[in-house]
């Protein structure tokens, strides 16, 4: 089936749409004075946690994440969960910071300039993570792609982003 464009009301459709998107750019302001906000956050941070595994085909159940970061499982944790309750616990980092912190020079502590690295960062990623692929999955989306690649030549790895 066709549509045409032409008899579509798109006049009609924008005034809402537009008001969507603006209420949507908003919506951290209202969580922030919302008496529900933290919840909501948290919330976030758990379904963020199982996207970034499911983003790699990997299944995590919600459930299973929050009983596992209440060590309350019900069966032995899966290498996936471990990952995923990983990445719970780098958001909140991340979060507990002031804004901008996870990406602000890392911390202080390394330039990007790339003068201040260890001699192998290659072994220090998987000193705290057993390897690269890990490490991406605990940053999360915090990085993109092409810093991905750079990653065993940078150090904030380790700066930033220690899990323990």
């Amino acid at each position: 089936m066709r549509y045409d464009l032409a008899k579509l009301p798109i006049s009609t459709l924008m005034e809402p749409a537009f008001r969507a998107a603006t209420e949507l750019v908003r919506l951290d302001e209202r969580i922030a004075r919302s008496a529900i906000g933290a919840g909501f956050l948290e919330r976030s941070h758990f379904a963020d946690a199982c996207a970034s595994l499911w983003i790699d085909g990997e299944l995590v159940h919600l459930e299973d994440l929050v009983l596992h970061d209440a060590t309350k499982d019900i069966r032995t944790p899966t290498h996936e969960l471990t990952i995923a309750r990983d990445v719970l616990k780098t958001r909140r980092r991340i979060a507990s910071q002031p804004s901008g912190w996870a990406l602000s020079g890392m911390c202080g502590q390394y330039s990007w300039d790339g003068t201040t690295c260890p001699s192998d960062a290659d072994a220090v990623i998987h000193e705290i993570y057993g390897g690269i692929m890990h490490a991406r999955v605990a940053i999360g989306s915090a990085v993109d792609d092409h810093r991905y690649e750079k990653g065993p030549r940078v150090a904030w790895f380790r700066a930033c982003f220690r899990l323990g």
